[in-house]
């Protein structure tokens, strides 16, 4: 039996990066299996429950390409993989045998709506935990619509058996808040003539409807209603699934609940109906800063920066509870390391998770000196507790979220805390044990900066975190920017990233794989086939490509071929998070030429280096670049992807009569008046 040993941790100052959104990820394999084409659904969460997802549409004919399956198992799998779906243009094929949907509810409810209209017969089962779990509020809304579903007793319990067939839209309204229930009626509604209505009490996660738009699905939202016209069938779509903020909630309580700590949470998702516990945390005294990186159709997503204090408590129930339910047991934690008596109510759905959580997270608790008060729909907290280690290891009851909000409640307790039966923990969260040895260790990221001082007597404030700090330098050729950025990283004990070198790794390996740049589709298509990682050495970032650090950068056929590859709007939007990645592992200086407007236009430190362009032309020169500056210039204002600009509120920088050292001089008492160094 697995288990993880846990010790009180240091404070914090670290990013991190969490596996695939869970219920995203259901859902785009879900709508992918059934759309006309081929999807490629990039950050899948490759958890237990996810791959019962995939194992389920694999059963009835969909073909399901994963670059290396044999990586999906085992203690050192990599959490997120990129699939091919070839969808079956709504054509199932009825399964050889009954379907195991392992520990996933969610598998199990969703496709209860799906296969419900489909011409044969399923049964779907699972492990002992779902097998107790009630499917009555599936199959009572499902049956309205002529569905033959049954289950075991009277609660409907798993195994289920589906005799599907022709259903008849209906309009239903959800007794109570539930998206799982809402999506398994609106996926059946695919399949019914005519429209299909939900009505929601309160709103619930909104996953289901988004990802039908992403895949050409029309439905749309009038106050409480969804509606949606039978018919449909998805078109096959590339898509991303960002970080699950569900799986961040544990770190953002370990670090909210520790003073002096500061976590970053990189790419993560923040649609607006899973960030409750946001609102909650900041109401308990957090510093939350949220910063939306993507928009548009499909899901938002970007970065959650939180500092570290005391806690106090509060109230959490009524209409936000859907959108935290999944995010009490580790909030129960924050309650304990709370000033005050926390209280949850109209919480009683918890009682039918995995295990009871009610009575998993108060028992837990208790054990580790938490006063507790369990109530039928929640339970009242008093903090703040002086945690300590339980006498036995605290049990998980098969429960992901209970076997690791367990693991952060011994992050502040005294002694050695055990967590026993952790394997769950890969229903949700592969990886989990591995970042939570870094927070144990109170880990600043070694190497990413250090203490901020420099040789020069630069020395970043001590309140600043040790990563996640960004100086952008942007300028046209030949303005000296490479040069100050590297002078200027050393000054400051950043690390130096010059943006063009990611560009160039990608551009070699198109190079060396005999890939014409000009043809875009076949650049694209070799790039899916590239791992590209991002990290950083005495001082200077490194680009790796399948797993070899990339060199000759500078030879003659990478510099033909550079500029019309990356100008190819996919390879940009590739390498745009792979750049945003290196503030994760450190503080940096970036340069480039869309740095500040486009790959961090939320850092306050922007700065544009600029000289005339007869000085630019004779540093060319020098180089033994004959080009024109100004043909250059021109290239670079007007290509149509991120065209060379000044940053909003940048610090313009004329370099045509300064050396190096004035330069780096003049924006290290900027960063001073802004309070960034002393």
């Amino acid at each position: 039996m697995a288990e993880f040993r846990v010790r009180s941790a240091k404070p914090i100052a670290c990013s991190v990066t969490v596996p695939g959104d869970k219920s995203i990820s259901h859902r785009s394999v879900m709508i992918a299996s059934l759309a006309d084409g081929v999807s490629r659904i990039d950050g899948f969460l490759a958890s237990e429950d996810c791959l019962a997802t995939m194992k389920a549409f694999r059963a009835m004919g969909v073909r399901i390409d994963v670059p290396d399956e044999a990586s999906l198992h085992g203690p050192d799998q990599p959490g997120v993989v990129s699939i091919t779906v070839h969808g079956s243009g709504g054509g199932l094929h009825a399964p050889a045998g009954p379907i195991d949907c392992g520990n996933s509810g969610t598998t199990m409810r969703l496709m209860s709506g799906l296969l419900a209209a489909q011409p044969f017969h399923t049964e779907l089962f699972g492990d002992a935990s779902l097998s107790r779990r009630p499917m009555k509020r599936v199959i009572a809304p499902l049956s309205l619509m002529g569905a033959r579903i049954s289950g075991q007793g009277e609660d409907g319990l798993p195994p289920l058996v589906i005799e599907g067939g022709a259903l008849t839209p209906i309009h239903y309204r959800l007794p109570v808040a539930s998206a799982q229930v809402k999506s398994a009626v609106l996926l059946a509604g695919l399949f019914c003539e005519g429209r299909t209505v939900v009505t929601e009490p309160v709103p619930t996660r909104d996953h289901t409807e988004r990802m039908f738009e992403v895949f050409g699905i029309a439905v749309r939202r009038e106050g409480d209603d969804i509606l949606l016209e039978g018919g449909q069938r998805p078109v096959a779509r590339d898509f991303t699934v960002p970080g699950d903020i569900s799986s961040a909630a544990f770190w953002l309580v370990a670090a909210a609940a520790q003073p002096g700590s500061e976590l970053q949470v990189m790419n993560v998702g923040l649609n607006p109906t899973r960030t409750g516990i946001l609102k909650v945390l900041a109401r308990m005294g957090a510093h939350v800063q949220e910063i939306v990186e993507t928009t548009g159709r499909g899901e938002p997503a970007g970065r959650l920066i939180v500092r570290g204090g005391r806690l106090r408590a509060t109230t959490i129930g009524g209409a936000e509870i859907p959108n935290v339910i999944d995010e009490l047991p580790i909030l129960a934690v924050a309650a304990a390391l709370a000033e005050g008596t926390t209280v949850i109510r109209d919480a009683r759905e918890l009682r039918v998770k995995e295990t009871d959580r009610i009575a998993a997270v108060a028992g837990n608790l208790r054990a580790m000196g938490v006063t507790v008060r369990e109530r039928d729909d929640g339970m009242e907290i008093d903090g703040p507790a002086r945690l300590h280690a339980p006498e036995r290891p605290l049990p998980t009851f098969g429960d992901h979220r209970i076997a690791m909000a367990g693991a952060i409640a011994g992050l502040f307790a005294e002694g050695e805390t055990v967590v026993a039966g952790v394997e769950c923990v890969d229903t949700s969260y592969p990886g989990f044990g591995r970042e939570l040895a870094r927070f144990q260790a109170g880990d600043t990221v070694a190497g990413a900066g250090g203490s901020g001082r420099s040789g020069s007597g630069v020395q970043l404030r001590p309140d600043r975190p040790a990563c996640g700090l960004v100086v952008a330098i942007d300028g046209p050729a030949a303005s000296g920017k490479s040069t100050v950025a590297r002078a200027l990283a050393r000054e400051l004990g950043f690390v130096h990233v010059n943006s063009g070198a990611i560009y160039r790794a990608v551009t070699r390996a198109v190079v060396d794989a005999g890939i014409d740049p000009e043809q875009a589709p076949a650049v694209e298509a070799h790039l899916h086939r590239l791992r590209i990682e991002c990290g950083h050495r005495d001082g200077e970032a490194t680009i790796e490509v399948n797993g070899a650090v990339a060199d000759h950068l500078d030879a003659a056929e990478v510099n033909a071929a550079v500029s019309p590859v990356a100008r190819i709007p996919a390879v940009r939007a590739a390498l745009y998070p792979l750049q945003r990645g290196y503030a994760a592992l450190a503080n940096i200086v970036m340069e480039g030429r869309d740095i500040g407007s486009a790959i961090f236009p939320e850092t306050p430190y922007k700065y544009y280096i600029d000289a005339t362009p007869e000085v630019r032309a004779q540093r060319r020169a020098a180089q033994g670049l004959a080009d024109s500056v100004a043909q250059r210039d021109f290239q670079d204002r007007t290509r149509e992807v991120a065209p060379l600009r000044q940053a909003e509120g940048a610090l313009v920088i004329d370099t045509s009569d300064l050396g190096v050292g004035e330069v780096v001089s003049r924006i290290v008492e900027d960063l001073r008046a802004r309070e960034l160094v002393v």
